[in-house]
């Protein structure tokens, strides 16, 4: 019997599946399922009655932003006009509040690391003294209080922070999912912006609104590009003015920087760690290559994309030997593991022990190429390179085949963006550092479902 988690909830209402997947959370689903059953709400043959709704307490998916190289591709999928908001180098942070207690999620619903939210804490019941009840949705990042502007991702780290005695912990706000009693996620991005700034106050360099800017016209959009990009920003996220709040969709659009070269990657991908192989010369006898994919619903495997052996510095790659959890098998065919989906000529000297578990590597490159040895749909990245540890994704949240897919066919398109008086894009070589990566080795991915996860 092939039966899915989708036919489960079709059984229920035509929209509980949707619901499931803007919040991952299944006891959620039922018990809303089930009060309106029991209120005799839901009469013989009428469904869609569930609609995917915030609420307090339960973490929302994050909506997403699709690469884009065109001012006038942005324009287009922007009819009401759109917000230009600065796109920033944070951490996603999802805040609840209800009455006097507050909540933190990441992006991939679980709770905070609280040295991350430390310094925000106190500001929050400032900032927001007017709602109950309410959602926030932004991103925690180190401010420069000389220059006001944000410190890279990254620097949220416990050892990172002590480096940067000008800069503050600061939450920069997005939206505003919930208010009182009411959820916004249908309301038009403007009004809900128009409720934020009425009932959430800016506390300076702590808590604070994004930059954001109404464009209706393709010069003013190049003008905030060329202002960004001076000031070494990395882009933009567009945002229709009407556009209601869709947990998980990509219905935004971002224009990266580093990615406006033709033939240039349109944005990185972001894998899982599936297995490693031996270096070579000082770096021999170690694990210092490796194997970088995601999992295949229709397959039910995990295909490659990727042999990446740059990004990391010499003491983070001897932090890696002992804290990936990865099983020798020699590069012996008859060893690879059922769930790898893996060419012959690459198939490594480790495989993750738990690929669900494994770690999760923001990749970039010089551009997507064609590959005949990768096994996911043909396409690879060339010259890879580590550039992040996404502590705040797991397997699930990963780049899948259909964003790699659309990240390929959009890195095949010509920019009209204007780049003259533009330094080099080609993105910089830094080393990722001990230091970046220790918080989310020491702390892997829980083996608990999204479903069953204690709120």
């Amino acid at each position: 019997m092939n039966t899915g988690p989708k036919h489960f909830f079709d059984s229920l209402d035509s929209s509980a599946y949707a619901l499931f997947q803007a919040s991952s959370d299944l006891k959620s689903v039922i018990e809303k399922w089930m009060q309106l059953n029991s209120e005799k709400k839901l009469s013989s043959g009428t469904k869609n009655l569930l609609s995917i709704e915030a609420s307090i307490m339960t973490p929302i998916k994050p909506m997403l932003a699709d690469a884009c190289k065109s001012i006038e591709q942005a324009i287009k999928k922007c009819p009401n006009g759109m917000y230009s908001e600065i796109k920033y180098d944070g951490e996603r942070v999802q805040v609840h509040k209800n009455g006097n207690k507050f909540e933190y999620y990441s992006r991939s619903l679980k709770s905070v690391q609280p040295h991350k939210i430390a310094d925000i804490t106190h500001y929050l019941p400032q900032a927001c003294p007017g709602g109950d009840a309410l959602i926030l949705h932004g991103e925690v990042l180190l401010m420069d209080t000389s220059t006001n502007k944000p410190l890279p991702f990254g620097t949220l780290s416990i050892h990172k922070k002590s480096k940067f005695a000008e800069a503050t912990v600061c939450y920069v706000i997005f939206d505003i999912l919930q208010f009182n009693n009411e959820s916004l996620l249908k309301r038009p991005l403007c009004e809900r912006r128009e409720i934020l700034c009425k009932n959430v106050k800016e506390i300076k360099g702590r808590i604070v609104f994004s930059e954001m800017k109404e464009i209706t016209k393709s010069d003013e959009l190049q003008c905030q590009l060329k202002k960004v990009f001076s000031e070494n920003l990395e882009g933009l996220v567009m945002k229709d003015i009407k556009s209601i709040y869709e947990p998980g969709k990509r219905h935004w659009l971002k224009i990266i920087k580093d990615y406006l070269q033709d033939g240039a990657m349109a944005d990185t991908a972001d894998l899982v760690v599936l297995g490693a192989y031996y270096g070579t010369g000082n770096k021999g006898g170690m694990m210092s290559v490796f194997l970088m994919g995601y999992y295949d619903q229709n397959q039910k495997k995990w295909l490659t994309v990727a042999k990446c052996g740059n990004g990391f510095d010499d003491d983070t790659i001897k932090k890696l030997q002992s804290s990936l959890q990865m099983k020798k098998i020699s590069k012996d065919p008859d060893n690879v593991p059922s769930w790898l989906e893996v060419n012959r000529s690459l198939i490594p000297d480790f495989v993750a022990v738990d690929s669900k578990t494994s770690p999760v590597w923001e990749i970039t490159g010089a551009e997507f190429s064609q590959s005949t040895t990768h096994t996911a749909a043909g396409i690879s990245i060339r010259f890879p390179r580590v550039t992040k540890v996404r502590s705040d994704k797991d397997w699930k949240s990963a780049t899948n085949l259909s964003q790699l897919q659309k990240l390929y066919n959009e890195s095949k398109k010509t920019t009209d963006v204007d780049l003259a008086g533009q330094s080099s894009f080609i993105q910089s070589e830094t080393l990722v550092s001990l230091e970046s990566v220790s918080s989310s080795l020491t702390n892997p991915p829980s083996k608990e479902s999204e479903s069953s996860r204690k709120r």
